[in-house]
């Protein structure tokens, strides 16, 4: 990978870094308020500028994450799930023509399957309003295919992939046990630090294609 990229990731994660300290300031400007988007929407610049080499259903899926991360700021539920359900659209785009199976990774699809779907049902039991249970069964089925189809990759660095998507999966499973269920002690800090975590991971990834094959 060039100087160039590694510079473009130190600074995401500067940004991802700053984003705790100005979720913690007593600021009013639009900016402060609506920063969690930032991070998320400098990593779509980043790795666009790669996507002659990468692609552009990285890009275009950090794109979308950035504006659920702009709605989810704002308190617009339905509109975040809306957003980060066309973001992982694009990633299964993207993750879906190098799927292989095996055994190997069908016994890891059974696992994955065995915790994400009971999982997704129990949250599901927690939700009165029936808009927003029609929102997450349909985004919780999204996801869970967004992590299917990372998980039987077969293409270079496809464990960093599965790291990336599971740590998505964690990041959602709390707002949504935190939002639904009970309260999680620090949720905050749980959910961003594996979601951009994971972004960035995404980010570095295509960062490192070499081409679109």
């Amino acid at each position: 990978m060039s100087k160039r990229n590694y510079i473009l990731l130190a600074l995401y994660a500067i940004l991802a870094t700053l984003f705790f300290y100005v979720r913690g300031c007593d600021c009013e400007w639009l900016i402060c308020r609506r920063f969690v988007a930032i991070p998320t929407l400098f990593a779509t610049l980043a790795t666009a500028i790669n996507s002659k080499r990468g692609g552009w259903l990285i890009p275009l899926a950090l794109l979308a994450s950035a504006a659920g991360d702009w709605a989810g700021a704002m308190g617009e539920f339905i509109f975040q799930i809306a957003f980060f359900a066309v973001a992982h659209i694009f990633y299964i785009a993207d993750f879906a023509p190098k799927c292989r199976f095996t055994r190997h990774r069908t016994l890891t699809l059974v696992l994955f399957s065995a915790i994400v779907l009971p999982f997704l049902g129990y949250v599901m039991l927690h939700i009165a309003n029936n808009v927003e249970l029609i929102a997450v069964g349909i985004y919780g089925l999204i996801i869970y295919s967004m992590g299917f189809t990372a998980l039987i990759q077969n293409r270079r660095h496809s464990i960093f992939y599965a790291i990336a998507a599971l740590l998505f999966i964690f990041s959602d499973s709390c707002i949504a046990y935190n939002k639904f269920v009970e309260n999680i002690p620090n949720a905050n800090t749980w959910i961003m630090t594996t979601y951009y975590t994971a972004q960035g991971i995404f980010c570095a990834l295509h960062l490192m294609r070499e081409s679109r094959k």
